[in-house]
């Protein structure tokens, strides 16, 4: 997996860079990521203070999420949530779309 990662108004810490790195290691184990990028703007102005966005390129259409946050922690933990709902939707859609029509006998029982 290519991670890119994106800091407008803060300076790259070690401890947030981490806990990204394990946010993807937790989506790439319920799909695999060919590519992610996230971005963490920090706003000294505006509330919410952090914002969060990230880009995963996965099989199928990829996955577009933003969140935002008085901390950083805040922003990461809804961009979790965002993002693994998200892909479960996708897999529900999957399913209910392999599955055959309600009403419908299998073509083997006549």
């Amino acid at each position: 997996m290519i991670i890119q990662l994106d800091w407008f108004g803060c300076d790259p810490r070690t401890q947030w860079e981490t806990q990204i790195h394990q946010t993807l290691e937790q989506f790439a184990s319920l799909k695999p990521i060919s590519r992610a990028v996230v971005r963490v703007e920090q706003q000294t102005e505006k509330t919410p203070r952090y914002h969060l966005f990230i880009l995963l390129s996965i099989p199928g259409p990829d996955v577009l999420a933003c969140s935002a946050g008085h901390t950083f922690d805040e922003a990461l933990l809804k961009l979790q949530v965002s993002v693994r709902k998200t892909l479960a939707t996708r897999l529900l859609n999957a399913r209910r779309s392999t599955s055959a029509a309600r009403g419908v006998k299998a073509g083997h029982r006549g």
